[in-house]
């Protein structure tokens, strides 16, 4: 007899229970046979299979299989495979399908025995529910039901099929499909009796990672949310795993296909099932440790295949790496699709399968009906974080996925360490309690721990409050050493996958101390002292591979000695789209406070809690404060900024993700952190404080070094650059180190010097040091004048007593005088002139040379910006003081007098001019006959000067007027140049010196 070839089977469902099997039989062939055209009933073979519906006992389906051909009458289902075609069979309304979604039982198990077990099965994604497990053989056997209904006759077998075909439009995910899942095996496992029955799962590919999102969300459940899931966990006793892609699937082959489909439908479930994907990484974690005593049996290809729509499963995601006592690994000579195809029982691959089932079936009833009867002990994992998500978090979307992929890259096979180090208030720790709440999202079975690591104390605490939530065995015994029981519980990777959040840990110290201080936290517990001062709290940090470390710091050091280097992630102040966003989640901003709103978050240095505490204010205050009246108030004056930032007694002004024993107002904050500093490196506080009294950018290093040798400044340096307080970079021109603070680190510097009345002191320090280093009177110190000019600036406006600080005031405005003449900003330099002139005046009186000069060189200022008039006066006023001083025959008098006469032209009054001009070489001819000691003084530069100035400005013809062009080029006007005049500023110095 010549074997048949395989043909395709249809479903029938909606057949009344009622009638007997062959009755059923018998009525569909005459049903079908009615439906067939003349050439179908030569051509045709099919035999109905009656067997019982998963779902009702009062129906039946019938599994139909058609060789020669499909009837015509079910050729819509061969145009549409989703779709269904109903009939009436007399009158009852029946369905033929060939999709087999849902469950299909394939046999009826015997009915003289008690049915053992539910085997389940689970194809893969793009697979069909009943054509994937069918042999390529002529004959096309179906080895779960042609075969296991004679090896396994007391199991009722089925098959769950899902729309799993990538080429539909479908938008399911993993958890869509999951949840699929349980609805179904809520409907087929609905009485007590069928939930305690064993489960057998079958599970091919995608199908395994269906069934592990399932098995993860029944242990989660509780029995009064559903019982049929609640019991899932407890019934499951084995598994049967295909080449299930626990770490990804290899999707080139369908990315290839979909190329250039951006909206394609099924993009979300490819992201999560690619190779290293963060959801299948969490998701096996948390697989691997609650099977730990179920049986599982996993089999992996030797050989691989490509093509359309299918994927590739290495041999290392196949398996899930337990255990050999706990893991059957077994590879199979076929693809990653023939591997669940068998042709006949005797195929090894069968064989495998068929006795591992026997073996499940004999020691399942037993194993699970014990599983029911005693109370579940299972703790469900849970997130032990004293806050509440924050719903309006907003940003930092490129931190938190550097975090899961560090996380994710080193899981499950290495212990993990990150740490996010920034300036306080920059927003760690609501980074942190954000990445808390998404990783419970992906992997709920993930414990998650809080631990507030700023002083021994509070992790202590941390610990025993775990250990209360764990329900640690001997954890209430006044002898344990807690520390060490949840440390243990820690480790063992049978306790599950772990994620512990060490906050604040500022304090290098109290993790790496052995002191006695920190003895006493195991000590107080009755443990010997002398074993807490050998361990310190580092050593309580679990490294095993199943939990991960997220450390929260200010301080980088701290961090580093807990976490490599390469995983510090530094945290610094939002960008300016972010921190507008967090602005709007606190306040509701009109259109037209929008530019206000920009302001506001730019001087509020883009610090997260700077512009939340900003936002509180102005939220309870609705009614009288705008985002405009806030910053009136902020631009006032430094002590208003200070009052609004540190206004932490309010409770409306509480942060409720902060720890209640840090300040929620950033001034606060870093005084706290300013004092920490202060003890522990005073010269880094010294350092720091002089800082704060420059420009806050660019701070060139020579200014700061003062005394110290090169190694106490970098030890100076260290401490504020770990703690995040400054920053450096290299200067392009000058190439020397400069460093930079933000304005609220700077303006919170300044009001914890003025508590401790230290203000003063440091600008004065800070008026003499830039008196020392700011040049004049040389091109090649341009570049470096040009770096130093923004903080001389700043410190000319420290209008101090004393006559050394006024001192020091009057020379950095003299040389900042000269820069600006030197560039041609006279406008500037002659504002800056005036300063130095009332310098000058309150330090030395009206009648010292060094006043006079003053007046002399703004006058010269004034001069070159046309204000003739103006420096007229000051000329007139110099010349007074030179003659009452000098006398007449100095030097500086004639000097004096020809500058004088350059002026008078300037404005036309060429007689009085000319009479000036002439007074001066006269007085210059007498100088030089009768003092020739002087040589610093050049009489020749003098005398030219004035004859230049007389010919220039003899009285013309009226009609002549002096014209630009009769000006020498470069900004010469003919002034004399002499020792007053040569260098501006240069005869202050030289007269201090």
């Amino acid at each position: 007899m010549v074997a048949r070839k395989k043909g395709l089977v249809f479903r029938i469902t909606g057949l009344p229970a009622s009638k007997p099997d062959d009755k059923l039989k018998e009525s569909l062939k005459t049903f079908i046979s009615s439906n067939l055209a003349e050439s179908e009933l030569l051509n045709l073979q099919f035999d109905p299979a009656i067997v019982p519906s998963c779902y009702d006992n009062e129906e039946k389906i019938a599994l139909v299989e058609f060789h020669g051909g499909v009837p015509a009458f079910l050729s819509d289902l061969m145009a549409n495979p989703q779709g269904e075609w109903q009939v009436e069979m007399g009158s009852t309304d029946i369905s033929f399908d060939q999709h087999f979604f849902g469950f299909t039982q394939l046999y009826e198990p015997r009915a003289d025995l008690p049915v053992t077990a539910d085997i389940i099965a689970i194809a893969g994604l793009d697979r069909h529910a009943y054509r994937s497990w069918r042999g390529k053989g002529n004959l096309g056997r179906m080895w779960l039901r042609d075969f296991l209904c004679k090896d396994m006759p007391c199991c009722r077998t089925m098959t769950y099929g899902y729309n799993s075909k990538l080429a539909t439009h479908g938008v399911d995910t993993i958890m869509d499909y999951g949840r699929g899942l349980m609805e179904e095996l809520k409907k087929i496992r609905n009485t007590e009796e069928l939930r305690k029955r064993p489960l057998f799962f079958i599970a091919h590919s995608f199908g395994g990672v269906i069934l592990a999102h399932c098995l993860i969300k029944a242990v989660q459940t509780d029995e009064d949310d559903h019982p049929t899931v609640a019991s899932l966990y407890r019934a499951t006793y084995g598994m049967l795993m295909f080449g299930i892609p626990h770490k990804g699937l290899v999707v080139d082959d369908i990315q290839k296909i979909v190329a250039g489909e951006s909206n394609y439908p099924r993009s979300t479930l490819l992201a999560q099932i690619r190779s290293k994907s963060d959801l299948l990484a969490f998701q096996l974690a948390d697989f691997k440790n609650l099977i730990r005593d179920r049986k599982v049996d996993s089999k992996s290809k030797r050989w691989r295949r490509t093509g359309e729509f299918i994927t590739a499963v290495d041999s290392d995601s196949a398996l899930l790496q337990l255990p050999d006592s706990m893991e059957d690994k077994i590879p199979l000579n076929a693809d990653h699709i023939l591997m669940v195809k068998f042709n006949s029982r005797s195929d090894q691959g069968y064989r495998s399968a068929r006795d591992r089932l026997k073996l499940f079936e004999q020691d399942a009833t037993n194993v699970v009906a014990a599983r029911f009867l005693r109370p579940q002990s299972i703790l469900k994992p849970a997130i032990m974080i004293p806050f509440q998500r924050d719903t309006a978090f907003v940003g930092r979307e490129d931190i938190l996925v550097k975090i899961s992929k560090k996380l994710q890259q080193e899981a499950p096979h290495t212990h993990s360490r990150v740490a996010l180090v920034g300036l306080g208030g920059v927003g760690k720790s609501q980074i942190a309690i954000e990445y808390a709440y998404r990783l419970r999202d992906v992997a709920p079975q993930t414990w998650v721990f809080w631990v507030y690591a700023g002083n021994a104390a509070r992790f202590k605490q941390a610990y025993t409050d775990i250990a209360a939530k764990i329900e640690l065995p001997g954890r209430d015994d006044p002898k344990a050493d807690i520390l060490r029981l949840v440390y243990n519980w820690l480790c063992d990777e049978r306790n599950g996958r772990w994620l512990i959040i060490l906050d604040n840990t500022d304090d290098d110290q109290v993790f790496h101390s052995t002191s006695t201080d920190l003895g006493n936290v195991a000590h107080e517990r009755g443990a010997s002292r002398e074993a807490a001062q050998l361990a310190p709290l580092a050593s309580f940090l679990p490294q095993s591979s199943n939990g991960w470390i997220l450390v929260t710091s200010r301080d980088r050091v701290a961090a580093v000695n807990l976490v490599e280097t390469r995983n510090l992630f530094q945290v610094d102040p939002m960008a300016e789209d972010e921190a507008l966003m967090l602005l709007k989640t606190r306040i509701s901003i009109d259109k037209a406070f929008e530019n206000d709103a920009q302001t506001l978050i730019r001087i509020m240095g883009y610090i997260p809690l700077a512009i939340t505490h900003a936002g509180a204010y102005i939220a309870v205050r609705a009614q009288t404060v705008t985002v405009s009246t806030y910053l009136d108030l902020f631009r006032e004056s430094e002590e208003n900024q200070a009052h609004l930032l540190s206004r932490s007694e309010n409770q409306e002004l509480r942060d409720m993700r902060r720890d209640s024993s840090v300040s929620s107002a950033v001034i606060t904050t870093w005084h706290a952190l300013f004092e920490k500093i202060r003890t522990m490196y005073p010269e880094a506080a010294d350092l720091l404080s002089l800082m704060a009294m420059f420009d806050r950018e660019r701070i060139p290093e020579s200014i700061l070094l003062g005394s110290m040798s090169r190694v106490q400044f970098e030890d100076a340096v260290a401490p504020l650059s770990s703690f995040s307080l400054i920053k450096t970079q290299l200067g392009q021109q000058t190439k020397e180190r400069l460093f930079e603070m933000h304005g609220l680190v700077q303006l919170a510097t300044k009001k914890w010097l003025e508590v401790q009345m230290q203000v003063g002191n440091w600008q004065k320090a800070s008026l003499r040091i830039m008196a020392a280093a700011l040049q004049s009177g040389h091109h090649e110190t341009l570049a470096a004048s040009r770096v130093l000019l923004p903080h001389a600036r700043k410190v000319l406006n420290y209008a101090l007593g004393g006559r050394e600080s006024i001192r020091n005031r009057a020379i950095i405005a003299d040389r900042i005088v000269w820069y600006h003449f030197f560039t041609g900003e006279y406008e500037a330099a002659g504002t800056i002139g005036r300063v130095a002139l009332v310098s000058w005046t309150g330090v030395l009186g009206v009648e010292h040379l060094d006043t006079l000069r003053s007046f002399s060189e703004l006058g010269l200022l004034l001069y070159r910006q046309g204000k003739y008039e103006e420096a007229e006066r000051m000329h007139w006023r110099a010349l007074e003081g030179y003659k009452k001083v000098l006398g007449v025959e100095h030097p500086d008098t004639p000097t004096s007098i020809s500058q004088l006469g350059s002026v008078l032209a300037r404005q036309g009054r060429y007689e009085e001019a000319q009479g000036m001009h002439q007074q001066a070489l006269a007085g210059s001819e007498k100088v030089l006959r009768t003092s020739r000691t002087d040589t610093s003084w050049t009489p020749g530069a003098v005398i030219s000067g004035i004859q230049t100035g007389l010919e220039r400005n003899r009285v013309p013809p009226s009609s002549a007027r002096p014209r630009l062009s009769q000006v020498r080029p470069n900004g010469a006007t003919g002034l004399p140049v002499t020792g007053a005049s040569k260098s501006i500023g240069y005869e202050v110095v030289k007269a201090l010196l």
